[in-house]
């Protein structure tokens, strides 16, 4: 999630309206991708004891592509040593860092441009491992994902037109993928029939990757990109689910993506939820209090 609203940086009330929406569907940790002014940190302090909040501050983009909004353009070892360094002091809890465009409506190509080298992205990921930092990564179409695996992030944010073999890379690497097949959608809704088809379309091959990269072993984590234009906060979190369940994902499986507390499969507890929660909109925990769910 980012801490704005439709887009823009989330006011002191709307900081209050998002605590609230998120507490009162079960949701008590969330991970903020990050927008230019760097809310989120200050989020993380002001919601402390209340609701969970990890933040990356802001994020890093190849200067003069696409990332302009969501953070601070780098270019070169001298710039990416600067902002990590500045980040870290900061405390960043970990490195957003954007290695594409967006999927592009027009369907002329698949997604916008954007992106690093490799040896950018490489030493974007050093320059965090040195500072104890793990690497989101924003990144779109195969060839990006698969340079930000080889290059040694943590996560894939978005990830639309991965391949099963990258699938099969992120599994062995242990990178986790967070799809926001809902954000797609809600941006799909309001445009022309043939871009609103055109999108829908990317989606249903997405949830066929999503049911791929759970066969693999790929951990999923669920987030629905809200604060985005069109993505709403809390309800929003839910959609995604149901789109997990679209992708063929069990219960277990989808919790398994959406929840913190994993100790609680082994335990033999995970699943003491009310089975009817993707249809509610609200999870309860029934053993030991409310269970950690969370969203990115």
């Amino acid at each position: 999630m980012h801490f704005t609203v439709r887009g823009w940086p989330a006011s002191m009330p709307d900081l209050e309206t998002i605590k609230k929406e998120y507490l009162r569907r079960g949701v008590c940790e969330i991970h903020d991708m990050g927008n230019r002014f760097g809310a989120g940190l200050l989020a993380r302090t002001i919601l402390r004891g209340e609701i969970a909040v990890k933040s990356c501050g802001y994020a890093l983009y190849k200067k003069g592509t696409y990332g302009a909004f969501l953070g601070k353009g780098v270019e070169g070892g001298e710039d990416i040593v600067r902002e990590v360094g500045t980040l870290h002091r900061a405390g960043a809890d970990f490195i957003k860092v954007i290695n594409s465009g967006i999927v592009s409506a027009a369907g002329n190509r698949l997604v916008t441009d954007g992106g690093f080298t490799r040896e950018e992205l490489r030493m974007l990921c050093e320059e965090s491992r040195e500072a104890g930092l793990e690497v989101a990564c924003h990144a779109n179409s195969d060839s990006a994902i698969r340079d930000a695996v080889a290059a040694g992030v943590s996560s894939i944010e978005h990830g639309f037109f991965v391949s099963k073999e990258t699938l099969n890379m992120m599994a062995e690497a242990g990178v986790a993928w967070t799809p926001t097949a809902f954000a797609l959608l809600s941006v799909a809704a309001p445009l022309p029939h043939d871009q609103r088809r055109y999108l829908e379309e990317v989606v249903e091959a997405h949830l066929s990757s999503i049911h791929l990269a759970c066969a693999a072993g790929v951990k999923l984590r669920v987030g629905s990109d809200s604060g985005s234009k069109e993505v709403s906060h809390g309800g929003s979190f839910f959609e995604e689910l149901r789109l997990f369940r679209k992708a063929g994902l069990t219960n277990d499986q989808i919790l398994s993506a959406a929840c913190t507390d994993t100790s609680e499969i082994e335990e033999g507890n995970y699943l003491l939820v009310k089975e009817d929660f993707m249809q509610t909109g609200k999870i309860e925990g029934m053993y030991k209090g409310s269970m950690r769910c969370q969203e990115g």
